[in-house]
């Protein structure tokens, strides 16, 4: 018995003492290098440079470059580098001696980093100033004869879709900053006949790309947008303190395409035209004394622009089209509008078709009541080339609406085609039959979008499929507005909201208002370029101050 209380004592007493050892440390399985990065901007908090550690050197350099901004010919100076702000990214549980916060990146910077495993390690940091290596042709085109180049990067090949002899003509480009190209196809007038050769030399002096311009056809995949191909052309937030946009009353921003120009109508007797490749503000379309009074633009697929004035009832509606950026606004229709039951029309205009040939012209109306009673629309048919009497349209079963927030466009000429909406406060997206004008799907609004004012919609026809696009325009401070486009080639998932339908293929980041103007009148536009190989969406918001440009492409890559 007492041999067996004595194997008791010690196996407690082991027990014990066991538990009272200090525990091993906790390591990962893992070491890595313990800084993985170290990011500079100058004093005043601008720019972003990054230095990284590499196998074999105790050296992080901290590329700075030449010019900045880099689109600017500021040229960085050496004294800038002397006060920079430094960050480091460290992995877990490594420390850096001595702490950092600013550096004299003109010197080297003596730093210790102490990993998990308590091993130590030296480095020097310090900063350089380069010239870039980018040497990208990002742009061609040769406008005298009406041909935009499509770049693969892959290849290094610029597309030139043509059939028939070309004549010698000047190219536009645009390169990765402060590159050059030889031959330079602004200066010479070159022969794309036969493959031009192109050598882009990036500020460096050192790196090159050669790119060859081919007369040829690229593939296109079979059907729509190539997945992954959306990229933005061009894009301002702060749109409403441009200099080039005119302010004033009944500020009613609509969009239209031109040839080369993207036209923005403020809805008085200010139309600016726009670069379309580039968002350069190139000039003003001379109205010639018409004033829009609040009224609305759009285009065609005949390249002319429509405009329309907006009138109460019992005015005078009118009609104009636009053929050239040169030319001025020429009277088509003049109407004394007293059909339907609408108080105003006119603040959305959109078209189908050709005007030139056959077309729907829709335009929007409305009135006011609490609750929102008014599902109806103007319509005029083109036949021929010959406008009809507009006609009041009501649809059935659609949300309604009591103001001007409303856009409605049919998918063809044909009058029985169907028909898509958005309107606030529904801030949805329907389709109606166009022959019964009946409501048959409904992609509803998102989570947050009560105020977004989901009031502009357009449709085209891509690479065999068919698309929607609609836009926000911002009621209040807090309405989060994004432009989005959904495939309706078939509306077999034309269901859901704005935040989960899988019709939905592509969603712009949302932006919110920074200051109201008084209005909040979005538009939106889908235009194809005329070689069918890219699909540019464009899209205004007058409270939020957003015009920005997106393009997609069907190009076998």
């Amino acid at each position: 018995m007492r041999t067996k209380l004595y194997l008791l004592f010690t196996l407690a007493l082991l027990v014990t003492i066991s538990s009272c050892q200090k525990p091993d440390d906790l390591l990962p399985s893992v070491s890595r290098n313990g800084i993985n990065s170290i990011t500079a901007t100058f004093e005043d908090g601008t720019g972003t440079f990054v230095g990284y550690p590499t196998d074999g050197s105790d050296v992080i350099v901290i590329p700075v470059p030449y010019y900045f901004p880099e689109s600017s010919d500021n040229i960085t100076l050496a004294a800038s580098l002397k006060k920079m702000r430094v960050v480091a990214n460290l992995d877990d549980n490594v420390i850096i001696t001595p702490s950092i916060l600013n550096m004299d990146l003109t010197q080297d910077n003596i730093i210790t980093v102490t990993d998990q495993l308590k091993q130590q390690k030296t480095y020097k940091v310090r900063g350089e100033i380069r010239k870039s290596t980018a040497c990208s042709i990002e742009e061609f085109r040769i406008p005298s004869l009406g041909l935009t180049g499509i770049i693969n990067e892959d290849t290094k090949t610029i597309a030139l879709v043509a059939a028939g002899t070309l004549q010698p003509a000047l190219a536009s480009y645009r390169l990765s900053y402060h590159a050059t190209v030889s031959p330079d196809p602004a200066v010479s007038a070159l022969n794309y006949n036969s493959d031009v050769t192109l050598m882009v030399t990036a500020n460096d002096g050192v790196t090159k790309k050669t790119y060859t311009v081919k007369k040829q056809i690229p593939n296109k995949i079979p059907f729509g947008i190539r997945s992954g191909s959306q990229t933005l052309l061009w894009g301002t937030t702060t749109l409403n303190s441009n200099p080039a946009v005119t302010k004033g009353a009944n500020v009613n921003y609509t969009l239209a395409s031109l040839g080369d120009y993207l036209l923005l109508s403020t809805g008085n007797t200010n139309i600016n035209y726009i670069n379309k490749s580039t968002g350069e503000f190139v000039g003003k379309i001379n109205m010639n004394g018409v004033d829009l009074i609040g009224g609305a633009i759009t285009s065609d697929k005949g390249g002319n622009v429509i405009m329309c004035n907006s009138v109460a009832k019992n005015g005078v509606f009118k009609l104009y089209k636009l053929t050239s950026v040169t030319g001025t606004p020429q009277e088509v229709l003049s109407w004394t509008y007293t059909a339907g039951a609408g108080a105003r029309i006119g603040y959305k205009i959109s078209v189908a078709g050709n005007i030139n040939t056959n077309a729907i012209i829709t335009i929007n109306d409305w009135y006011w009541t609490s609750p929102a009673a008014c599902r109806e629309f103007l319509r005029i048919k083109v036949t021929n080339g010959v406008f009809g009497t507009p006609e009041a349209v009501t649809l059935t079963g659609t949300l309604a609406w009591n103001g001007g927030n409303v856009d409605v466009v049919y998918a063809s000429e044909d009058p029985t085609s169907d028909i898509f909406v958005t309107s606030y406060s529904g801030n949805s997206l329907e389709v109606c039959n166009g022959a019964t004008l009946a409501q048959k799907g409904i992609i509803g609004k998102g989570a947050n979008d009560a105020n977004s004012n989901f009031a502009c919609v357009d449709f085209t026809k891509f690479n065999n499929a068919s698309y929607v696009a609609v836009y926000g325009g911002a009621h209040f401070t807090y309405s989060a507005t994004r432009a989005m486009m959904f495939d309706v080639s078939t509306l077999a998932s034309f269901s859901g909201t704005f935040d989960n339908s899988s019709a939905k293929i592509f969603t712009s980041p949302t932006f919110y208002a920074s200051a109201l103007s008084g209005t909040a009148y979005p538009d939106v536009l889908l235009s194809p370029t005329d070689d069918g190989f890219m699909l540019n969406m464009y899209f205004v918001g007058s409270n939020n101050g957003v015009l920005q440009a997106y393009q997609f492409d069907c190009i076998d890559k």
